[in-house]
C-alpha cells in the first residue's frame, strides 16, 4: 500500500470529510503541507470536497515572496482559490501561530468554509511533547493533538482536521515543495529539539521516538479516564463547593484544570493554580483579579471565574423605571445625592445597631463580589448599599410625605 492509499483509507474510515463539502488547506510550502495538498487534490472527487488554500508569508526569509508568488501561480493553474497574508510585527513562534489561525478563521467565515486542514504529523507530536516537557507543562497539556476538533467560535461550527497524525515525515512523497533553510538553524526551541535533542536521545536508543509516541498515547488514555471521572463538572459555569469537596484531592486538581481550560485567554501559573486550589478548600469567601481580563470568585456556595467586564454595574433614577424590576432607597428631600465606593471607617445603622460596613459584611456573610457595590450618601450620611442593604436612616423615611426615592437596577 502506498502512502497515498494509506491516507485515502484512513480518512475514509475516519469519515473526516463526511460533514464538509469545502475545506481550507493551510499550506506553508514545505514537504508536509505540499504532500497534504497533493493527496487532497487527487482525492477531492472521491471525498466529495472542493478545496481552497491559505498561505501566510512570515517575511522572515528573502525567499518568502518568491515562494508565495509560485504558490499563487500553481493554484491559479489548478483553479484552486488561493488566499495569502503577510505577517507584520515582531516575530515569535506564538505570535505567528495566533496570526495564522486568526487569518484562517477569517477566510473560512468570509467564504463559508467549514473545515481547516493542517499537515501536522507524527514527528510534530513528538516535538511538541518534548517542547512542553522542557517548558514544564502540566500533564493535561502533554496530550497529543486531536485528529478532529472544533475550531473558532462555537456558533460557527467549524472543524480543524489533522489527517496526517499517523504519518511520519519520511512517508511524504511530493517533489514539488520549498526547502526552508532556516529549519537547519537552531535559533528557535523547536529547531533545537528537532536538530539537536531528539537525535541525541536516539543515539542512546534508536527507538526513543517510538517510545515517546507510545507514552503520549498512554497519557491520552489516562486523561480520557480523568475527564470521564470528572464529567459531572464538565462545562459548568460555576462549581458547587460541596460537590467539589466530596472528590479526592487528586481529582480536585484535575477538575480545576478542566474548568480553567474553558477560558482560552486565561493563563494561570503553577503557583497561582496551587493558590486557587488552597483558597477553594479553606474557609471563607474570595474575590480577586487573576488576570487583566478575569476574576476568580468564591462565595458561600460556588467558585467560578468571570470576565472582569461582567462586574456588576448599576443604573439609577429618581423616577421609577418604565419596565422591568428594580429596587429603591428612600432619601431626604434636601442635600446632594452621592453614589460612591466604600471608604475606610464608613459606618451604618441597621436595625438599631451601629457598626462599620466592613463588620456588617462579615457578620452577615455578604458575598465578596457585592462588597464593592456603591454606597448611596446624602449629607455624608449613608442611606444604603446598592443591592445589599438599606439603613435605618432610609427606613425612617418610608412613610414621610416629603422625600426622594432613588430607584436602581443592574445595567442591562
Amino acid at each position: 500500500m502506498t502512502a497515498y492509499q494509506k491516507f485515502l483509507t484512513l480518512v475514509g474510515e475516519a469519515g473526516h470529510f463526511d460533514q464538509h463539502n469545502h475545506v481550507l488547506i493551510a499550506v506553508s510550502g514545505g514537504i508536509d503541507s505540499m504532500t497534504l495538498f497533493d493527496w487532497l487534490y487527487e482525492a477531492k472527487d472521491a471525498l466529495g470536497i472542493s478545496l481552497s488554500v491559505a498561505h501566510v508569508n512570515h517575511k522572515q526569509r528573502p525567499e518568502s515572496d518568491i515562494e508565495e508568488s509560485q504558490l499563487s501561480e500553481k493554484m491559479k493553474r489548478l483553479k484552486i482559490p488561493f488566499y495569502s497574508a503577510e505577517y507584520v510585527g515582531a516575530f515569535s513562534e506564538e505570535k505567528a501561530r495566533e496570526f495564522r489561525y486568526h487569518f484562517f478563521e477569517t477566510i473560512m467565515t468570509e467564504h463559508t468554509i467549514s473545515a481547516l486542514v493542517t499537515a501536522h504529523h507524527k514527528n510534530d507530536l513528538i516535538e511538541n511533547f518534548l517542547i512542553r516537557q522542557i517548558r514544564g507543562s502540566r500533564l493535561r497539556h502533554m496530550t497529543s493533538m486531536k485528529s478532529v476538533q472544533s475550531f473558532g467560535p462555537s456558533i460557527a461550527h467549524l472543524e480543524l482536521i489533522r489527517p496526517l497524525l499517523s504519518f511520519e515525515k519520511s512517508e511524504f512523497e511530493t517533489t514539488d515543495y520549498f526547502e526552508d533553510a532556516s529549519n537547519a538553524e537552531n535559533t528557535y526551541l523547536r529547531n533545537r529539539v528537532r536538530n539537536l535533542y531528539l537525535p541525541a536521545f536516539e543515539k542512546e536508543n534508536p527507538k526513543f521516538s517510538d517510545h515517546l509516541a507510545s507514552l503520549i498515547a498512554e497519557i491520552n488514555k489516562a486523561m480520557t479516564v480523568v475527564s470521564y471521572s470528572a464529567r459531572a463538572f464538565s462545562g459548568a459555569e460555576k462549581i458547587d463547593l460541596i460537590e467539589f469537596g466530596r472528590e479526592l484531592s487528586e481529582m480536585q486538581y484535575f477538575i480545576l484544570q478542566e474548568y480553567i481550560s474553558q477560558f482560552p485567554l486565561l493563563e494561570v501559573s503553577k503557583a497561582k493554580f496551587d493558590e486557587l486550589l488552597h483558597i477553594i478548600n479553606r474557609e471563607g469567601q474570595y474575590f480577586n483579579a487573576i488576570s487583566a481580563h478575569y476574576n476568580f470568585v468564591k462565595d458561600r456556595y460556588y467558585f467560578y471565574i468571570e470576565e472582569s467586564s461582567n462586574s456588576t454595574e448599576f443604573e439609577t433614577s429618581l423616577t421609577p423605571f418604565v419596565e422591568g424590576e428594580y429596587n429603591q432607597v428612600d432619601l431626604p428631600n434636601q442635600g446632594q445625592i452621592v453614589i460612591r465606593k466604600r471608604e475606610p471607617g464608613d459606618r451604618v445603622q441597621v436595625n438599631g445597631i451601629d457598626k462599620k460596613i466592613r463588620r456588617y459584611f462579615i457578620d452577615n456573610k455578604i458575598a465578596l463580589k457585592k462588597r464593592g457595590n456603591p454606597l448611596v450618601v446624602v449629607n455624608d450620611q449613608i442611606y444604603g448599599v446598592l443591592d445589599v442593604l438599606v439603613t435605618d436612616l432610609s427606613k425612617s423615611l418610608k412613610h414621610a410625605k416629603i422625600k426622594r426615592t432613588l430607584y436602581y437596577r443592574e445595567k442591562r
